[in-house]
């Protein structure tokens, strides 16, 4: 990590010595608007040395919850740990992608800035939480092209968990997926079918919070490159088919070698302030389709070592290895910088109120009657888009993790497409309607 001036200029200078040995010619200059949806501005070789002394700007006025009237002119700050040279080139041209923060022109940090919340959160959350490490399952759908290139949901696969076909593109864009990851610097630890007819899953091997939230970004972006190199389109849309298993994003925590209490006040965190952190973590319309009694998708907000359906699992350590802590209800539609964020506020403010979860549930928690879940003061995660904006309006320390430029814009983004669809008529309306009225 880099801790001075000196380290700084000289992972600078080292970066622009790669670029030059590996042939670079462009590098884009990467970073999310508040959605988690990736931007990019590219640059010749020739100017990355000015993008590290802070003379690349951008209009933030066209961004997505970057502009409150006069915020304007943005800057972009690579950070140079995250260079790393792209496993294809475009018309035999090398280029090169490095993630940003953004700054305000005088310098400072720009309170919009989702990679920067994650730091500050991380930063913060140092008085209970220290090298807090996360590992990642990603799944997601790769669907046939129509002849135009229209993305459809058909597919040929028929395979389900863990299958395995020599034929199948899928699974060979599968492979070529993780062989480009490995050669980017992002391990994955094993790679498989799901259950779904086109569903796949990359596990993510653990590493610092923050370098998971890179790496997410960055696979999200190669997995659709290399799916539509093999003609197919992939997708992160947490339910795309009503009939079949939505795709989640499971998300493993290490904390260390803690002692077990204080795991327990962790897990309890992510308990209460689970429906508060839902619609960061569930942030579209149709992450609530995912989020039904079905498919081990977690619907309350329990705790268990074996349950696949359970909210939070704490699986059986290996060896003399601490447990890991798995959160099971985000998807990977968030914005992976604050969906991390508010994760680990959630295991700070439980370790810091030393709050108790209660005892593991053992076996399906879809079953558990209303009069056993009020007695243990067990919730319902929100059912919808709009309950999650209103969890989230009720949760002060979730809002205090993703600040109050963040909080509005990505309110005010949400409620919107909530409207949108709140107002849209849709297919299964007229099927049900049309003829009867």
């Amino acid at each position: 990590m880099l801790t001075t001036v000196k380290d700084a200029a000289a992972a600078r200078r080292s970066v622009i010595a790669i670029a030059k040995e590996r042939g670079v010619r462009w590098v884009r200059l990467a970073f999310v608007d508040v959605l988690g949806i990736q931007k990019s501005v590219s640059i010749p070789v020739s100017e990355l040395d000015d993008a590290f002394n802070g003379k690349v700007t951008f209009d933030g006025g066209s961004i997505d919850g970057f502009v409150r009237g006069e915020e304007v002119d943005m800057v972009l700050s690579p950070d140079p740990a995250t260079f790393v040279v792209l496993p294809w080139t475009e018309d035999g041209q090398v280029e090169a992608r490095i993630l940003c923060d953004i700054q305000m022109p005088d310098g400072t940090p720009f309170e919009g800035c989702a990679r920067t919340t994650l730091k500050r959160v991380l930063e913060d959350a140092g008085d209970v939480l220290q090298a807090t490490q996360a590992a990642l399952e990603v799944e997601f759908y790769l669907f046939d092209l129509d002849p135009d290139g229209s993305p459809t949901t058909r597919t040929t696969d028929a395979g389900s968990y863990f299958d395995f076909s020599a034929s199948d593109r899928g699974q060979e864009a599968r492979l070529a997926t993780s062989i480009a990851l490995e050669a980017m610097g992002i391990p994955i630890s094993s790679a498989h079918h799901e259950h779904g007819a086109g569903q796949h899953e990359l596990d993510l091997s653990a590493a610092g919070v923050l370098t998971v939230a890179d790496r997410l970004l960055t696979v999200r972006g190669v997995v659709r490159r290399i799916a539509q190199r093999h003609g197919l389109h992939a997708t992160f849309m947490p339910k795309p088919l009503e009939e079949s298993a939505g795709s989640g994003l499971h998300i493993y925590f290490a904390l260390g070698d803690l002692d077990e209490a204080v795991r327990l006040h962790a897990i309890a965190g992510l308990l209460d302030h689970a429906p508060g952190f839902t619609a960061v973590c569930n942030p579209t319309v149709n992450s609530y389709k995912r989020l039904v009694a079905a498919w081990d998708a977690p619907v309350y907000t329990v705790w268990s070592h074996r349950s696949g359906n359970a909210l939070v699992r704490v699986p059986p350590a290996f060896g003399n290895e601490p447990p890991l802590i798995e959160v099971r209800s985000p998807d990977a539609s968030c914005n992976p910088y604050l969906a991390l964020a508010v994760l680990v506020e959630a295991l700070a403010d439980g370790i810091r109120a030393r709050s108790l979860p209660g005892d593991p549930f053992t076996g399906s928690t879809y079953e558990l009657p209303e009069r056993f879940r009020t007695e243990h003061a067990i919730k319902m995660l929100p059912r919808s888009l709009r309950q999650a904006i209103t969890a989230l309006d009720e949760d002060l320390v979730i809002r205090g993790a993703l600040g109050d430029h963040i909080y509005h814009a990505f309110r005010d983004a949400k409620m919107a497409e909530y409207e949108r669809y709140r107002r849209a008529v849709h297919p299964w309306e007229r099927a049900e309607y049309l003829r009867v009225f």
